[in-house]
């Protein structure tokens, strides 16, 4: 019964619970005590009120055995979610092999019978006194109850698209469902495979796209490379459009709206006598690879004046001056 493994232990619970009787729940060997000659037994919730060190016997062994209980002290815990345990003292420490912790009392002649007031389930432990001690072997023991083995269909993990999903869903199909023949692309079952297919290849385009993109050499996407120069703390712009200075002469005062307002490059090639100022609609019956268009950046109305069409510099007193090619201020 101490091998048994079971999901739903509603006993082990109806012990905690007092329900019924007490229970031992594990036992520690102190690892402080280097003698190894100190047990902690802790119960299932709450220990008995009576109970002490003839209480309780320790059985097995092969090399060491006879191993007798010396002290017994019962710590309790006022808190309800704190289980009580003994500190039990024995005379020498066991040997390697197996060791039994019984709870017990004796009757009128002086035999040891199982104490009446722990479950007969719970009224024992398993122990080893050599549990903490360094082991080159493997204790892990097989699970007591495997899970069920269930039959997996053959699944291809080399269908990565479209057409390779969808055979792959009428070979199943073909299987499951030997009857159903139909291949017309009009019928309802061919209309959800295809469906499906479009969704694997979907989902299959972006797992490869999330693998490209983390890493920095292969990565395919500003963002990505932004995240990735972040983790080494460089901080990579966002980067902007091409620009440029735009000089615009007036005959008069004029005041521009940004959002109406484009700057195109040269018509030249479309038609030598080109205006200089287009309408939209004029500007939509050029074709719109003749040209290429700018916006303003400034989102706020562009003011024109006359007098500004040209800025005089003082010379001291020179004459012929110039500005070099690029220069934006003097």
């Amino acid at each position: 019964m101490n091998s048994l493994i079971c999901q739903n232990e509603k006993r082990r619970e109806a012990v905690r619970q007092r329900q019924y009787y007490y229970g031992l729940d594990y036992l520690e060997v102190v690892a402080e005590d280097q003698t190894q000659r100190t047990l902690r037994v802790f119960f299932l919730g709450k220990a008995p009120a009576l109970i002490d060190k003839t209480n309780f016997v320790i059985e097995g062994g092969r090399r060491i055995r006879g191993i007798k209980i010396v002290n017994a002290e019962t710590v309790r815990h006022q808190h309800e979610g704190l289980d009580d345990y003994v500190r039990l003292t024995v005379d020498k420490a066991g040997d390697f092999s197996g060791y039994t912790l019984r709870v017990v009392e004796k009757d009128s002649q002086g035999h040891l019978l199982p104490n009446h007031l722990f479950d007969p389930r719970y009224d024992r432990l398993d122990f080893s006194f050599k549990i903490d001690c360094p082991s080159d072997l493997d204790c892990q023991h097989e699970s007591t109850c495997p899970p069920e083995s269930r039959f997996e269909p053959e699944i291809n993990y080399l269908a990565k698209d479209y057409a390779s999903f969808r055979q792959l869903l009428l070979d199943r199909l073909s299987v499951v469902m030997p009857d159903w023949k139909e291949r017309h692309e009009a019928d309802l079952g061919i209309t959800l495979v295809e469906l499906l297919a479009y969704t694997g290849d979907y989902l299959s385009y972006y797992q490869d796209a999330v693998a490209t993109e983390a890493y920095l050499d292969t990565a395919r996407q500003r963002i990505s490379v932004r995240r990735h120069a972040r983790l080494v703390d460089y901080q990579l712009h966002e980067g902007c459009n091409a620009r440029t200075w735009v000089c615009v002469e007036v005959s008069s005062a004029l005041t521009l709206t940004a959002s109406d307002t484009f700057f195109v490059t040269s018509l030249s090639k479309v038609a030598s006598n080109s205006p200089l100022v287009l309408q939209a609609y004029e500007l939509d019956q050029i074709p719109a690879n003749s040209y290429e268009a700018f916006e303003p950046l400034s989102k706020d109305p562009i003011s024109l004046f006359a007098t500004h069409n040209e800025i005089h510099f003082y010379t001291w007193g020179d004459s012929e001056g110039c500005l070099p090619r690029g220069a934006t201020s003097a």
